[in-house]
């Protein structure tokens, strides 16, 4: 009991600060640091050799933060390689060389069943673990193929190995119903193809790189292969506005958890912007065969884009009804103060939808100003219970009502025939923005009637 009380002096790294701590607390740390700096990495003056890692624990002894100097497992160093090669091919540096393989042979069953049912060449074994359960040794390992990380497999060497062989076989498969040859000499430029070359100037196109959280920027680097194509920003918008006016592309929008758009939303979008093109998704990931000369055209989405912008709307990614993961178009400063606060238009089924904003902040201030005294709570039981009517009744005096009050927003839909026609689409919007006044009315009486009814 002694000897675990026994206190040592300890010393900054950085400030040179002393406390007396109990032993056991910093035996195993090459560095502490006291709680005056919060440093993210190692203090300067500890030495860490090249290729090594720094564990940082934090509140040693309730005051010190420590650092431990350690030599990286083999399977760290070659995430810590990838990594580095990576940035230096971002960056046009050449990579540094692979650490050596030395615990290769603790893969081996893995290595043998994967050769024996795919043969030596199209896979790479990054990484590999595995832990004996009770039906034997399960692993789990990370694979790369010539056509991209195949993910992470689990289980039997040779589960693993059928399992690649599935994913390899639908990749084919999603290759070949793909069609990527060229449009003039029936070259095949797809991915799995070997190698060819087209003379009639074709390119192979795969995106070099895109943002996780906007797909739509995948284009980027293309729009440079194709004729009368807009700047990134306008090209988006129309990538975007086709996915929702074309009613051949079935954009799924209802679960807040997904993305708005999908690789292949994109690819059927500019199926339509860009025709002479040919578009496909592989693997979950856009593929495309760009001929010379292929144009780009905006089609019904510049036509939109055009109205809505005459009447002083602007494209934003962030719908005001919580649950749409879909583009909209809102009203800006030179927008006339008559007309919706935003609109989005879809396709249904031979025409288009035009959802119009009820403005549901104003409508919920008016009830609130009509009756001070009622209840919060009773006051939002009755908003609910009237829109729960409405949306079940025929009444006329409005468009359907298409989302619910406490999803953030309240809107008003009906069918429009030309959404891109500047005059269709302004008659739509007044027809609209009367309708909501309508709509407003017809609310504010019959919530007034259900609380009387109440007391």
């Amino acid at each position: 009991m002694a000897q675990s009380r026994e206190k040592v002096s300890v010393t900054c790294a950085e400030c040179g600060h002393t406390r007396s701590v109990r032993a056991t607390l910093i035996r195993g740390f090459d560095a502490l640091v006291c709680a005056h700096h919060r440093l993210t990495e190692a203090p300067a003056s500890l030495v860490v050799p090249d290729g090594h890692l720094v564990a940082i624990t934090p509140d040693v002894a309730g005051y010190f933060t420590g650092y431990t100097v350690s030599t990286p497992t083999p399977a760290q160093a070659r995430s810590i390689w990838r990594a580095t090669a990576l940035a230096a091919a971002a960056t046009g540096r050449p990579a540094p060389p692979p650490p050596p393989d030395d615990d290769l042979s603790a893969w081996q069953p893995v290595i043998d069943a994967l050769t024996a049912k795919l043969g030596p060449d199209g896979w790479e074994l990054a990484d590999a673990d595995s832990e004996r359960g009770r039906r034997g040794r399960v692993w789990t390992v990370k694979i790369y193929t010539d056509f991209g990380w195949a993910g992470f497999l689990e289980g039997s060497p040779r589960q693993i190995a059928a399992d690649l062989a599935a994913i390899r076989d639908d990749y084919a498969r999603q290759t070949a119903a793909a069609g990527l040859t060229c449009p003039h000499c029936d070259a095949d430029l797809s991915p799995t193809a070997p190698a060819s070359r087209c003379d009639c100037g074709s390119i192979a196109w795969r995106p070099v790189a895109w943002n996780a959280h906007n797909p739509v920027s995948v284009i980027a680097d293309a729009l440079a292969y194709l004729d009368d194509a807009p700047p990134y920003e306008v090209a988006a918008e129309q990538v975007l506005l086709t996915c929702l006016l074309e009613p051949h592309i079935e954009l799924y929008a209802g679960d807040p958890r997904l993305p708005a758009v999908t690789f292949e939303d994109i690819a059927a979008a500019l199926q339509v912007l860009v025709p002479n093109a040919r578009w496909a998704t592989i693997g979950e990931r856009l593929r495309a065969v760009l001929p010379v000369g292929a144009r780009w055209e905006g089609g019904r989405a510049a036509q939109l884009r055009q109205a809505a912008s005459a009447l002083g709307y602007d494209l934003v990614r962030t719908h005001p009804i919580d649950d749409l993961r879909i583009p909209c178009l809102a009203a800006g400063d030179d927008t006339d103060r008559s007309l919706p606060k935003w609109f989005d238009v879809t396709a249904a089924d031979e025409g288009w939808q035009l959802r119009i904003d009820a403005d549901a902040g104003r409508l919920r201030q008016r009830y609130v100003d009509d009756h001070p005294d009622v209840d919060d709570e009773d006051l939002g039981e009755a908003i609910d219970q009237v829109l729960d009517d409405l949306i079940l009744s025929d009444d006329d005096v409005t468009w359907a009502v298409t989302t619910n009050w406490w999803e953030g927003a309240l809107a008003v839909a009906r069918p429009i025939d030309d959404p891109c026609d500047l005059a269709a689409l302004t008659a739509a919007l007044r027809e609209g923005a009367e309708a909501v006044a309508a709509l407003h009315a017809t609310i504010s009486t019959r919530v007034t009637a259900f609380l009387r009814d109440a007391e």
